[in-house]
């Protein structure tokens, strides 16, 4: 038979379970807002009944385990999707940065530039005898020089701003490790011992989150609850270990590039996908490449010029006289003849000696335009210039549109995590209400065998 301790005994288990549960309910409701949390659930189950002669009465409520919401599958999910988003993400803010690069000034650009030198030649060539018309073409190589070098200036300082966002991204990657390695150890050491560790484990899986939006990665949990961070397959945390990334600078680098080595491994260690990812591409892929084209324009413009100019004669008699520079090596070496810049009327209008009418070397020139490149191929040579930045403009439509799929997959996915760990203010004000008479009802029970208690005693007085 059930005695009245008991029962009373049930009462204030329950009391306890209920003080408990509203505690959850408080931690939940006050943590609704913050990034990161997942909400506690208490779990309780049925006590374990007395064992008095033939039945088996209930012996009320115990808590099962206190636990917080979180669904694994989503978490890798989730975070194979910040890496995917955040690398197309970074690709296209840097090739946007290419894009206006190339057009910044309007029509004051590089096509436009290129077609004022075209036109300069036919200027001299309706004014084969003109001073004015040669100094006017002068002005107007002089002005694609420099948007050349402008532009090709603005690309080594994105090259270099690249390098630094390089830098620092990696120092928010040891950052991230080195706590991730710290909270490993807490967590360890705090369940080993009976504690719930559900707020350092947010805290833990927050950070790994923010470091898959910088690298990819892949993590492994282990039995006595901590993880194992790898990166390119490389070990970056284990347990309280922890792996930094070196930064270092290529001393044989022309563009003084920096280096990534893994702890003491000297060897060159190149990250995959994530924010990092994007960086190390696009220095390494996008600006050398754009560089490099500009690069092979200006040998191959100056080269196409001279060769047609040193075989023509200009108004001072001369001949033989290249146009431009001729060591010419890319858009930094691109420069008019000092020749040209010290007497404009060394440029070569005639193809004949003595016949300052002759305008048949201009209109040779300006005829370049139209003409297929000596090196072959289909190109003029403002088609080689006008597709480079067509080229990265459609690069970068790409990966804005890559980049908006991603981010719309992160979101899907981030929604389905928050409808299972998030916090649902309706749905624990409810669980409130139903622990508040839960509790009520178990302090009843107490009151009454309290009552019935002293009944007792008052009989045997």
């Amino acid at each position: 038979m059930s005695t009245l301790s008991n029962i009373l005994e049930q009462g204030r288990r329950a009391l306890q379970v209920q003080q408990m549960a509203m505690q959850v309910i408080g931690h939940n409701t006050s943590n609704a807002g913050t990034v990161g949390f997942s909400r506690r659930r208490l779990d309780l189950s049925t006590a374990a009944p007395y064992g008095q002669g033939m039945l088996g009465l209930g012996s009320g409520v115990d808590v099962d385990r206190l636990a917080r919401v979180r669904d694994q599958l989503l978490d890798t999910q989730i975070r194979g999707g910040l890496t995917t988003q955040s690398y197309w993400s970074t690709s296209e803010d840097q090739l946007a940065r290419i894009e206006e690069t190339f057009n910044a000034l309007g029509d004051v650009n590089l096509s436009n530039s290129l077609d004022q030198f075209w036109q300069g030649w036919h200027d001299l060539a309706n004014e084969p005898e003109s001073m004015a018309a040669r100094y006017s073409l002068q002005e107007k190589s002089q002005a694609l020089i420099g948007g050349l070098k402008r532009t090709y200036g603005e690309l080594e300082g994105q090259l270099a701003e690249v390098n630094t966002r390089i830098t620092e991204t990696t120092g928010s990657i040891n950052e991230l490790t080195a706590s991730i390695a710290e909270l490993n150890v807490r967590i360890s050491n705090a369940e080993v011992n009976g504690q719930e560790a559900s707020d350092l484990r947010d805290s833990r899986d927050l950070a790994v989150d923010q470091l898959a939006s910088l690298i990819d990665i892949n993590v492994h949990e282990q039995a006595d609850g901590t993880i194992n961070v790898y990166g390119g397959g490389d070990i970056l945390v284990q347990r309280d270990l922890q792996i930094e990334i070196n930064v270092d600078r290529i001393s044989t680098d022309p563009r003084n590039n920096v280096s990534l080595t893994l702890g003491s491994n000297l060897a060159s260690w190149r990250p995959t996908g994530g924010q990092l990812g994007a960086l190390m591409d696009h220095r390494d892929t996008q600006l050398t490449e754009v560089m490099d084209r500009l690069d092979a324009f200006a040998v191959e413009f100056s080269d196409a010029v001279n060769a047609r100019h040193v075989t023509g004669y200009g108004l001072n008699g001369q001949s033989g006289v290249e146009f431009f520079a001729n060591d010419v090596s890319g858009v930094e070496t691109l420069a008019l003849n000092t020749t040209i810049i010290g007497d404009p009327s060394a440029i070569a209008a005639a193809s004949t000696p003595g016949a300052p009418g002759d305008n048949s070397m201009a209109t040779a020139i300006a005829a370049m335009r139209d003409q297929k490149l000596s090196s072959g191929g289909t190109l003029t040579l403002d088609q080689l210039l006008q597709n480079i930045s067509l080229d990265f403009g459609a690069r970068r439509a790409s990966a804005k549109s890559q980049n908006e799929i991603e981010t719309a997959v992160v979101e899907n996915l981030e929604n389905r995590r928050l409808s299972v760990s998030g916090v649902s203010l309706d749905e624990e004000m409810a669980k409130l209400l139903e622990s508040q008479k839960a509790y009520e009802a178990a302090a009843k029970i107490i009151q009454t065998i309290d009552e019935m208690m002293t009944t007792v005693i008052n009989m045997k007085q």
